[in-house]
């Protein structure tokens, strides 16, 4: 059986040279110095996450909500920034994973 921890190291170090990962993390690093906005993004991007995982009733709706809820730290700049930044390195593993994925004949 070929190792592929080996090869997923590989794409982890890969990842983490991206100009994408670096702006990430000097992103994430200048959000951590106010830890009460760190907070309320972290719930936020749970609160996200839970809708957008599970059947909770209408999903729009429900970002609605949620968008309501957290204005004030979505039109925060620092808070916008690293949501892009965030986004940018999610897309790229996602289309990674993607290329992957297609590759391969699984029915």
């Amino acid at each position: 059986m070929t190792d592929l921890t080996g090869l997923s190291n590989q794409v982890s170090e890969a990842i983490r040279n991206t100009p994408e990962y670096a702006e990430f993390n000097r992103l994430l690093l200048k959000l951590k110095e106010d830890p009460q906005l760190y907070r309320l993004v972290d719930e936020m991007r749970d609160k996200n996450f839970m809708i957008q995982q599970g059947d909770m009733g209408d999903p729009y709706d429900m970002m609605d909500a949620l968008t309501n809820e957290y204005e004030g730290v979505i039109n925060n700049v620092s808070v916008s920034e690293f949501l892009q930044a965030e986004i940018a390195l999610c897309r790229m593993i996602h289309e990674f994973n993607r290329q992957v994925t297609a590759s391969l004949e699984i029915d």
